[in-house]
């Protein structure tokens, strides 16, 4: 019996312990209203890294009004740093925003 409650403890642990070593559940996406974004009524999309202790390296896509653009940028993002900005949520001519497609840790 006791062999079995630690097996069970052990696969109710384990996707804790996984999720934990996602860089990607590291990846935060933060938006600031700067002059230009808001005369478009949009706000700054920033990107930023929320680990501790670690750099992560993510490879984000563009969408312009719900549609690939084909640009996909790469940007490493050292723990505790300003948020990389990324550009309006709104360009001149309808929504943009940007998508994870990859985060891997830097060392």
């Amino acid at each position: 019996m006791f062999r079995v409650t630690l097996l069970l403890i052990g696969a109710l642990a384990s996707p804790c312990i996984v999720a934990a070593d996602d860089p990607s559940t590291f990846v935060r996406f933060v938006e600031e209203p700067t002059s230009t974004c808001v005369s478009r009524d949009g706000v700054q999309i920033l990107v930023r890294n929320a680990h501790p202790s670690r750099t992560l390296r993510v490879w984000l896509d563009r969408y312009h009004m719900g549609v690939g653009t084909g640009d996909r940028s790469r940007s490493d993002l050292k723990p505790g740093a300003e948020p990389e900005p990324l550009g309006c949520s709104r360009s001149l001519t309808g929504p943009q925003e940007w998508r994870l497609v990859r985060a891997t840790f830097v060392d």
